[in-house]
């Protein structure tokens, strides 16, 4: 059986001062919405998720989800763009349904799940094209392997693509995904 979701409060990073949800409690309480035993998200709506358009992303389900997380503003990006990222991160999460940690590091999890470096470098350095196709087959696989992960960094990773704060986003999940290969080639 997969562990349950942790939706207890996430780590101190962004958290707005007003009363909105911020995106990283927001991560949360999607992973207890899409949770397969104790979520109320229903089967069907969970499976539209998964099979969701990224490139076109508005389906009834993506909106229903977004505005009980209060999520619906683009805050200071394209609308389009806004709703592709939340298309994106819902759909890995729905794959990986019941798997959200946010105490296991994303890189961790992919370490521990093995996979591979080769694959780990291009989703490192993935663009906004590629991003959603390689996140879409890094769930696919993570969920294959029962692996749980925190998807916060996920959503870091997808709202964050370029600048220095993508660049330390992305050492923040490499250096567990290094570190955990280390320890299992010490081993």
């Amino acid at each position: 059986m997969p562990p349950s979701a942790d939706t207890d409060s996430p780590p101190e990073t962004d958290i707005s001062t007003d009363e909105s949800t911020s995106p990283s409690q927001a991560v949360g309480r999607a992973a207890g919405m899409l949770h397969p035993e104790t979520g109320r998200l229903p089967n069907g709506d969970r499976a539209a998720l998964r099979r969701i358009d990224l490139d076109t992303p508005v389906t009834p389900t993506l909106w229903k989800v977004l505005f009980d997380l209060e999520q619906d503003e683009s805050r200071g990006m394209s609308q389009t763009k806004w709703e592709q990222r939340w298309a994106t991160l819902l759909m890995g999460m729905a794959h990986c349904a019941g798997l959200h940690d946010y105490d296991v590091p994303l890189g961790q999890a992919l370490a521990e799940a093995g996979w591979a470096e080769t694959r780990f470098v291009r989703l490192m350095e993935a663009d906004d094209e590629t991003l959603p196709v390689l996140l879409r087959r890094m769930a696919q696989y993570l969920a294959s392997k029962q692996q749980p992960a925190n998807w916060d960094d996920v959503r870091r990773l997808l709202f964050y693509p370029s600048g220095d704060t993508a660049e330390d986003i992305r050492l923040s999940i490499a250096r567990p995904y290094y570190r955990t290969l280390h320890a299992q080639n010490d081993d």
